[in-house]
């Protein structure tokens, strides 16, 4: 079950943010995910307006709203009636208006009130999948006022991945390290004694003590380094490479830089290497200048910093429609990475779209973004990643879903021709 959030005017796009990260998605859902968030933009700036408005004042000097029962309790059960209503695919509402409406109503809730709500719907004749939507609201909510409620609230760990709570734990974990961190290390202490945590999986994405452990760690580096050092010695290499990796918040000054200490002290340079190019690169930044800005003060190797940017960027062209975006990232290029323009374009060209779904329209794409910036290198580049370097049974699969069988046949040929240059330079 995916994850629902409420979302707030002023955080629609934040907790759409948080809908992206905290999910194992492939490229193409990734992309999908963020095409119904930019729809959905305009939308949100509408309703929110007219959500405020009609959540104004009271009519006819009455006190109470929808919301609100005659005892001046709220109706738990209308909520999670409401927010069932409003829920549509993938976890993202459908009926913005609604559920900005209701999100206004939760935002003003008391931390008194957000505990009352948890310990009230649990007794509604309700359907489970319901409860734990409304549950996961109001504890992101009550995480942000206080986090050690939310923990105390949220009870046992959530194990599994198909219950809606499992989610909100890391939010919940990630606040209580940076407001109490004593609190929340007894917290994730008492719960592996009591084997609370112990790993069900061999996926490391759903191991919930790994997903636990990540933010915990990640936050200690600023407030309590030896701890932080202290946690991640217990893990395997492929461990605390993943641990380190796991990191989707902006790293600035010291927690950036401790960041680099710990890995380079914890793993061998080679997985060092790659769990700093990850944990740097898996941000999203808005805009080229700005992450030029991510990148200026953290020491990193030139390897390392190719990594980081032509992931950065990737994210940058995941997030941005404009029509001239690539021209944008090949010109910035030239100044922030020197002999890169070609890889940065064809990583954003590739990464941003799936080999699957139309791999026509995505080669014609690189063709024609290649043919406008007179660089043939950035249409060798896309083919080569696209094809995952030249693998027969990729290529095979991609020319399939070409409807022109010319432009296949030209695809064909560019995959097949660096396949057999790279086994050459072998």
């Amino acid at each position: 079950m995916k994850p629902y959030h409420f979302i707030a005017p002023a955080l629609a796009l934040v907790g759409s943010g948080y809908w992206l990260s905290n999910q194992n998605n492939t490229i193409s859902e990734l992309t999908e995910k963020t095409r119904i968030i930019r729809e959905r933009v305009v939308v949100v700036e509408k309703a929110s307006s007219e959500a405020t408005a009609s959540f104004g004042a009271p009519k006819n000097g009455q006190a109470k709203d929808e919301f609100t029962l005659a005892d001046g309790s709220l109706d738990w059960k209308l909520i999670a009636e409401m927010m069932a209503e409003t829920r549509g695919a993938n976890g993202m509402p459908t009926n913005m208006k609604a559920i900005l409406k209701l999100q206004q109503k939760m935002m003003q809730l008391s931390e008194e009130q957000l505990i009352d709500g948890l310990e009230k719907i649990d007794a509604l004749d309700l359907d489970p999948e319901n409860v734990e939507m409304i549950k996961q609201g109001l504890l992101s909510q009550l995480a942000e006022k206080n986090p050690k409620a939310a923990l105390t609230a949220l009870g046992d760990p959530i194990t599994s991945q198909s219950n809606m709570l499992f989610w909100v734990q890391t939010q919940i974990i990630s606040k209580l390290a940076k407001e109490d961190p004593a609190a929340a290390i007894a917290w994730m202490d008492k719960n592996i004694a009591d084997g609370k945590l112990d790993s069900t999986t061999l996926n490391q994405h759903q191991d919930l003590r790994l997903r636990l452990e990540s933010p915990l760690i990640l936050q200690l580096l600023s407030s309590d380094y030896a701890t932080a050092k202290s946690r991640l010695e217990g893990f395997s290499d492929d461990d605390k490479l993943h641990l380190l990796s796991n990191n989707h918040q902006r790293l600035k000054g010291d927690a950036a830089k401790n960041l680099i200490k710990i890995t380079r002290e914890s793993l061998p340079p080679d997985k060092a290497s790659q769990a700093i190019s990850s944990a740097f690169g898996n941000q999203h930044i808005g805009d080229l200048s700005n992450i030029s800005k991510a990148v200026k003060d953290i020491p990193l190797t030139e390897d390392e910093k190719s990594n980081v940017l032509e992931s950065l960027v990737s994210n940058y062209s995941l997030n941005n429609e404009s029509e001239s975006k690539f021209q944008d990232i090949y010109q910035w290029s030239k100044t922030e990475a020197p002999g890169k323009e070609a890889d940065f374009v064809a990583n954003a060209l590739s990464s941003g779209q799936s080999r699957w779904n139309n791999p026509q329209a995505n080669f014609e794409k690189a063709l024609t973004v290649a043919e406008s910036l007179g660089d043939p290198e950035i249409l060798t580049s896309f083919v080569s990643k696209f094809s995952r370097n030249g693998n027969e049974d990729t290529i095979k699969r991609q020319v399939e879903k070409f409807n022109d069988p010319e432009v296949a046949e030209q695809y064909r040929n560019l995959a097949e021709d660096l396949a057999q240059n790279h086994t050459d330079s072998e």
